[in-house]
């Protein structure tokens, strides 16, 4: 009798099975990307790294889920440089609105196991503000994505 028991608690119910993982979704979160930013169509740096992880809160939809870091390193254009370095220094409602005021910036990202992602967005205050500009990590909010 005790075995039965035993036997009922270990087996598994129906509809007990783990839910999938959409692969698709995870394979490259979480890891560094190269990539190059442009605006207007014109090259502002040729070098960006970019991080795209998965917010796991409940609620959420797709699109809030995913969050995009951004680190520019050489070489980068004079007028996004001073637009970064201003960005990167100022703290609170001020950092938002210089945010606001510049304008969006298109990523191309190369993965090296599939094609190029485009993505269309604005930048966003860095969380930690010191240090050289390619050690800093902006925000990027995303607007469209091709």
């Amino acid at each position: 009798m005790r075995i039965a028991a035993s036997r009922r608690r270990t087996s598994p119910a129906r509809g007990s099975a783990p839910a999938a993982v959409d692969t698709e979704r995870t394979a490259s979160a979480g890891r560094w990307h190269l990539g190059r930013a442009y605006r207007a169509g014109r090259l502002v740096c040729g070098c960006v790294h970019v991080m795209v992880s998965l917010d796991e809160r409940l609620g959420l939809t797709g699109r809030e889920r995913r969050m995009i870091r951004v680190r520019f390193h050489e070489p980068v254009d004079d007028r996004l440089r001073a637009e970064l370095t201003v960005l990167a220094h100022r703290r609170g409602r001020a950092s938002e609105r210089i945010a606001e005021r510049i304008a969006p910036i298109e990523l191309v990202v190369d993965d090296p196991h599939s094609e190029y992602e485009r993505m269309v967005g604005d930048l966003q205050p860095p969380q930690r503000r010191h240090g050289q500009l390619r050690e800093i990590e902006f925000g990027f909010g995303q607007l469209t994505r091709t």
